[in-house]
């Protein structure tokens, strides 16, 4: 969270499966209303989500599916403007994430689908192209067997209208 002359800005992280699912795409600039959830994050992936957890150590996550979001044990409001929406893209070895691999791809617009795998320019479906995340850690630019990378959600920055209510 860091604060911002309109008052504040929380960042929140939008799984992709809940975009595909429930969710409407939205823009920088829009006004957005979710309901959220807090959850912990693994112990080695404490460093790379970092930027995006509360005071607790917990990840502010946005919650839609089934409409069951407001009866989750733990669930909360934020509501406020879009300032910034990052692709989250995340490696994987198989089926497992590699703890500290997350890559972020500004976009103005959030994506309604989501790329597995991201392809060799960085770009996802729809995305269009960013950073190039096919480098990896020292620059080199082959895929390792039995690896990708995978978008797996947006980080949205939030100029937040009022306070997160039962943050």
């Amino acid at each position: 969270m860091t604060d911002t002359g309109a008052g504040r800005t929380v960042r929140v992280f939008h799984r992709d499966w809940e975009m595909e699912c429930c969710g409407t795409p939205f823009s920088v600039g829009d006004e957005v209303a979710w309901p959220l959830v807090f959850e912990s994050v693994a112990e080695a992936d404490v460093a790379v989500w970092a930027d995006c957890l509360d005071e607790r150590g917990l990840l502010r996550t946005v919650t839609l599916h089934g409409g069951a979001a407001d009866k989750r044990s733990g669930a909360s409001r934020i509501a406020g403007r879009v300032r910034s929406i990052q692709v989250v893209v995340v490696g994987y070895r198989g089926a497992d994430p590699v703890p500290g691999e997350r890559w972020l791809r500004p976009v103005e617009r959030c994506p309604k689908w989501f790329a597995d795998p991201v392809g060799e320019d960085g770009g996802g479906a729809g995305t269009g192209t960013g950073t190039d995340l096919a480098a990896g850690k020292g620059g080199a630019r082959r895929e390792r067997r039995g690896r990708r990378r995978v978008e797996c959600g947006v980080l949205v920055e939030v100029d937040v209208a009022g306070a997160e209510r039962g943050a």
